[in-house]
């Protein structure tokens, strides 16, 4: 064999080794690796579905506001002439229309109380602000209420009308159009102010079933924990600062 010929080799060889590893270093993920479902808080990711360690802290009268990431290395593919992405959920803030023209919500949420026998689905609030792609992440932007029982609930809305309609008279306004605005909504013109997380421990848990669509999806998961503080709810903090206006 000449040295000659044992150069080429050598230079053949190396071009290749150069070439793959140029190429894999501009992958983030590997060509195998799959698809994963993930939260995002204050740009705190989970590992892949696995449940953290120390809970996200929330105040009572807070909404909780995440990401949830759709992460992948490969482009997300819809039906032809379709154009939307892969996340979507059924929030109140919704146009009752948003769902006519495309599949139905492929993300849903579940809040359990941690720490308790209890492990019933608790009631939830949810709006989303859209959503977007970047970098191999399709994320949906939400936040969420934990809600308080129901009957516990519009009493304390119940009060708060009350309360607010009586030191509107008291000083010298009508509280007509607000109640006015409570018949026509069949429901307190309170009810998106009041948010009133009841404290403890809590399981968020994501559930991703995929459009068919697309056609190797498969059903993915993402949990958090979240603890909720002690503390004012939204409609005490209002009451709060409507005292305090009045003392000044």
């Amino acid at each position: 064999m000449s040295s000659k010929f044992l150069k080429r080799l050598v230079h053949g060889t190396l071009v290749i080794i150069f070439w793959s590893v140029t190429v894999k270093a501009g992958f983030p993920q590997s060509a195998s690796s799959s698809p994963y479902l993930s939260f995002k808080f204050s740009g705190k990711i989970d590992q892949r579905g696995k449940l953290p360690q120390s809970p996200v802290i929330l105040k009572r009268a807070e909404r909780l506001e995440f990401q949830i990431q759709y992460i992948t290395n490969a482009p997300y593919r819809a039906s032809p002439g379709i154009d939307y992405g892969p996340l979507s959920i059924r929030a109140i803030n919704q146009h009752p229309d948003f769902f006519k023209e495309r599949p139905g919500p492929t993300v849903s949420l579940e809040v359990r109380r941690v720490g308790t026998n209890e492990r019933e689905l608790l009631p939830i609030r949810t709006f989303s602000s859209g959503q977007g792609y970047g970098n191999g992440v399709h994320y949906l932007s939400v936040s969420i209420d934990i809600l308080e029982p129901e009957s516990v609930r519009q009493n304390k809305l119940d009060q708060f009308t009350k309360e607010l309609w009586e030191l509107a008279q008291a000083s010298g306004f009508s509280a007509g159009a607000m109640n006015e605005s409570a018949k026509l909504q069949g429901r307190s013109p309170f009810d998106e102010l009041y948010i009133s997380n009841p404290p403890g421990v809590y399981d968020l848990r994501a559930v991703f079933q995929p459009d068919p669509a697309v056609a190797q999806g498969r059903t993915l998961t993402a949990f958090a924990l979240v603890r909720v503080l002690d503390g004012p709810d939204s409609l005490e903090l209002i009451k709060q600062k409507l005292a305090e206006k009045k003392r000044g």
